[in-house]
């Protein structure tokens, strides 16, 4: 097997490591409308106001005067989730930083999944964050409210020091992310991925089917597939995610952001809910169950298609090994909007001193760049965050051997972001709980939605 493909089986893995699901972040303290906090404000320190994030950056912030220039050694610090081969790629990557701007150093700090979160927003409430930080864009909000993390575009857009061309050479669907930031970058991800559709390519070819382009087909497919193996043939690695997508493309929403109530239990969402529901009545679809993931399923022939993270490639690949050949495609659209819900952690950087910032933003420019960040691509197995990256040769090459990558780049023109809101760990808890019982009977979905409703309505408003 050529390196390329041994890249290719274990590079999407990363998105699991990195921590996709959102974590559960303590809900941050208002601000005190006190002296001291006007003091703080004048001095561009002052904190975002409003529990979800949606007020923009106080004007003493972005006022704030930028160093443009290292005058001297900086060593700067990264908190980040990367292991294994990914976290050797991340260190050489470092290393070459380093001998290109032999006055940084940069110094990586690996942290277990376990109580990152809280360590974060201990560490963000203590004004004692490392220079730099890496977690779910939904986290992220709980750190612009206790105003610990520095606007981005006070970097980006510099003559001196700033990314040009950046709002055409990034990917679009990130703006979703900032909106509920007052439409600030306070984060950029390396690169992109989402749901796709991963398949047994073989019993397919056999069935004589393909890949469902929209939903509406997965019911065929799904039926076709089942009764090949006897068993509920299709399923959602996590419902609550593709339920969530599934409603997007409808034209239905999660949340009102402007209200502060939730949309999943509009007539839209119920229609979307009773779909799923009724293919698993029909016997075509399941839930994952005890199984926890659908990996060895899958790879034993008891499920036959499924919906799941570019990232579960790598596992997907040795789990299959030469039982069968694996596909994957774009995840399958239908209604008026388009969309794949990102799901990759983002880098922040924390207000530390203006030298520190400055040398954490070169060292995220120097990522982004097109060369390192098509081999960021590669390596994660996913889509690099720039355009430029992604036209690299050693980046299109990639996509020729690896079918995850080339579903996620397929579906490019599709990302977005689901709120990147203060409850939003609540509210999608809450959601999961309300469609499980669905699903299994538990609950009638007016009793298991309007529990939820309450629950992820109290969240948001806190």
């Amino acid at each position: 097997m050529s390196k390329l493909r041994r890249i290719a089986a274990l590079g999407l893995t990363a998105v699991l490591l990195g921590g996709c699901v959102p974590q559960k972040v303590a809900a941050p303290e208002k601000a005190e409308e006190t002296k001291a906090e006007e003091t703080k404000a004048e001095e561009g320190q002052a904190k975002n106001e409003g529990t979800n994030g949606t007020e923009a950056a106080t004007e003493a912030e972005t006022a704030a005067a930028i160093a443009t220039e290292i005058t001297g050694p900086v060593e700067i610090t990264i908190w980040h989730q990367y292991s294994d081969q990914y976290e050797v790629w991340f260190q050489k990557v470092a290393d070459e930083f380093h001998a290109k701007n032999p006055d940084i150093t940069v110094k990586l700090q690996y942290q277990p999944a376990d109580q990152y979160e809280a360590k974060v927003m201990a560490a963000a409430k203590a004004d004692d964050l490392p220079s730099m930080v890496h977690s779910a864009a939904a986290n992220m909000t709980s750190y612009i409210n206790e105003g610990a993390l520095v606007n981005l575009d006070d970097y980006i857009y510099d003559s001196a020091v700033g990314y040009e061309n950046f709002d055409e050479d990034i990917n679009s669907g990130l703006n979703q992310m900032y909106v509920p930031w007052g439409n600030k970058r306070y984060a950029m991800p390396l690169f992109l991925g989402g749901n796709v559709f991963f398949y047994n390519k073989t019993m397919f070819e056999e069935l004589g089917i393909e890949a469902p382009k929209t939903w509406s087909e997965v019911e065929a497919v799904a039926t076709a597939v089942s009764d090949k193996i006897g068993k509920p043939g299709f399923g959602f690695q996590i419902l609550v995610d593709g339920y969530m997508e599934v409603l997007t493309q409808a034209g239905g929403e999660v949340i009102d952001l402007d209200n502060k109530t939730v949309g999943f239990d509009s007539e839209t969402a119920r229609e979307k809910i009773t779909w799923y529901k009724d293919l698993i009545d029909k016997k075509v679809a399941r839930l994952v169950g005890d199984d926890k993931h659908f990996t060895n399923p899958f790879a034993n022939g008891d499920v036959g298609c499924y919906v799941a993270l570019s990232g579960n490639y790598g596992y997907l690949a040795t789990a299959v090994g030469d039982k069968f050949e694996l596909g994957a495609a774009p995840l399958p659209q239908e209604g008026p909007k388009k969309f794949v819900s990102l799901s990759e952690p983002v880098f922040a950087i924390a207000k530390t001193s203006p030298e520190e910032e400055l040398a954490s933003w070169l060292f995220l420019k120097y990522l982004l760049s097109p060369e390192v960040n098509a081999e960021c691509g590669t390596v994660f197995g996913a889509l690099p965050a720039s355009t430029a990256a992604m036209n690299q040769s050693v980046y299109q090459d990639f996509l020729k051997v690896n079918p995850v990558a080339a579903a996620v780049y397929e579906q490019r023109d599709c990302y977005g972001y689901m709120p990147t809101i203060a409850g939003w760990y609540e509210l999608r808890t809450s959601l999961d709980k309300a469609l499980e019982e669905i699903m299994l009977d538990i609950s009638d979905m007016d009793t298991a939605l309007a529990e939820a409703r309450k629950s992820a309505e109290a969240a948001i408003r806190k």
